[in-house]
């Protein structure tokens, strides 16, 4: 009856339902889009849209009522204003939400400790929660002053399936408000926040048990009532244990929506502050998540999609075809590692009249293998053998592109869009008597067949991104 785990994954623009069995197998899996909203800078979704995801997602899935037990990841970095019945009190205001300006995020900085780096494991960075905290004037006008305020997808879900207000580490550190050495809400930086503790969810591990399916939610679903749902751990933690670089010396790349390079480290080792994100583990308080996030991968290639009124996999297709590309630059929406530059902007260049979608398409590829090999680099992570996962690592060509631009070998487990969802397996599983996980089966590698066309073109694509930077502020 116990038999299945039932991991549900709110990503950034579609909730994946994943099972499992006691083996650790993938043995049904369904999917449901989530909308995007927002104008100008500011970027929205809705909670009763994760909620309604859910159930769409868990429509498709048969035998449901075999699973035991389910666990949760999802984005992080958000700010959700829920009233005290767990009734939204507002749009979700996502991590890539950008509304406030520079300027208004260093006058909230001053306001701030001044060992806020110390604190945090982190320097300010405009996504920090803290920061839309203390202008909730801007982002919930007309609040009541009893909100309670999550702060990952999966967080929302979880209260709406158990009525309990919780957050993991992992998704505590990205807030602004989380020590990172001492483990728990900083009382400084909450106070600076302006919100009372009160107000802020509890922090549990992954591998805890948030509780347990109310009888109303159980009906929605189509689930069990009464079954234990656990807490599970924000996407970049959920990522980092899918790809086994949850241990010392292993390195890996998700692309998604966005993407981010990681690895972890003892906390000690890691000494944070860094010029990247140091993220607290999920379970382990002696260990860090370093990551390098940049805002732009697979959404590089919807937007070419948009513009040329092509699917993504006929942009793919062509691509193969192609030989000859122009250099792309992908900071289509600024970039946030390896440098934080909201202004700059992206670019074609060596654009010719030859060039088609297709070829467009190649360019926008090398762009994302670049900036991923860019955020290695600056980042000081291991030069592993890289593992590759995400839904932005379905191409073929990309994955080779990746290869040659880094120029050693790199891993593609084929069941990469499940790698989050094995990772809070990978939590849970020995709370559950479910078998351990230790490797990827079948993985794909891809050896450098163009190592230096490849570094030529990098090269490139350095001095160009320096100066776009330098122009950006005359574009503005």
């Amino acid at each position: 009856m116990d038999d299945h785990l039932l991991i549900l994954d709110v990503g950034s623009s579609a909730l994946k339902a994943v099972v499992f069995d006691r083996s650790g197998a993938v043995v049904a899996a369904g999917s449901a889009a989530i909308a995007t909203r927002g104008a100008g800078r500011s970027v929205e979704q809705d909670v009763g849209d994760w909620w309604q995801a859910a159930r769409s997602a868990l429509d498709a899935l048969p035998a449901r009522e075999t699973i035991g037990a389910v666990a949760l990841t999802g984005s992080m970095q958000n700010l959700i204003a829920l009233a005290v019945d767990g009734t939204p009190a507002g749009p979700v205001v996502l991590y890539s939400d950008r509304r406030l300006d520079a300027d208004e995020v260093a006058a909230l900085g001053a306001k701030l400790p001044a060992d806020y780096a110390a604190r945090t494991g982190n320097k300010l960075d405009p996504s920090h929660t803290i920061l839309k905290l203390m202008r909730l004037d801007r982002y919930l006008p007309g609040a009541a002053g009893s909100e309670r305020f999550l702060f990952g997808a999966k967080d929302a879900v979880i209260q709406r399936m158990t009525g309990r207000f919780v957050v993991d580490p992992t998704t505590a550190t990205t807030t602004g408000l989380f020590n990172i050495r001492d483990g728990g809400w900083d009382a400084d930086l909450v106070k600076a926040s302006g919100v009372a503790a009160g107000r802020l969810p509890e922090i549990l591990p992954a591998n805890a048990v948030a509780g347990q399916l109310g009888d109303t939610t159980a009906a929605e679903l189509g689930l069990r009532a009464g079954i234990p749902v656990y807490n599970g751990a924000g996407d970049g933690a959920a990522a980092t244990w899918g790809a086994f670089a949850d241990r010392p010396a292993s390195a890996y790349v998700y692309l998604g929506t966005t993407g981010w390079v990681a690895a972890t480290m003892a906390l000690r080792e890691a000494n944070p502050p860094r010029d990247i994100y140091t993220l607290a583990d999920p379970i382990h308080a002696d260990r860090a998540i370093l990551i390098s996030p940049f805002l732009n991968a697979g959404s590089a290639l919807e937007w070419l999609s948009g513009v040329t009124a092509l699917p993504v996999e006929t942009l793919l297709e062509r691509a193969e075809t192609e030989h000859s590309a122009p250099l792309f630059l992908p900071y289509l929406a600024g970039e946030r590692a390896p440098f934080d530059d909201q202004a700059v902007r992206g670019a074609f260049l060596g654009l010719d009249r030859n060039h088609r979608p297709g070829a467009l398409c190649r360019s926008v590829l090398e762009g994302i293998a670049f900036a991923v090999r860019h955020n290695l680099e600056m980042a000081g992570l291991p030069p592993s053998p890289l593992t590759v996962i995400g839904g932005g690592a379905k191409s073929p060509l990309l994955r080779q592109m990746l290869a040659d631009s880094l120029g050693r070998a790199v891993s593609w487990p084929p069941a990469s869009r499940e790698v989050p969802a094995l990772g809070v397996y990978r939590m849970v599983a020995p709370e559950l008597g479910f078998a351990p996980v230790e490797q990827h089966l079948e993985a794909e590698t891809i050896t450098p067949h163009h190592a230096e066309r490849a570094e030529r073109r990098y090269r490139a694509y350095l001095d160009a991104a320096e100066f776009a930077r330098g122009l950006s502020q005359a574009l503005s």
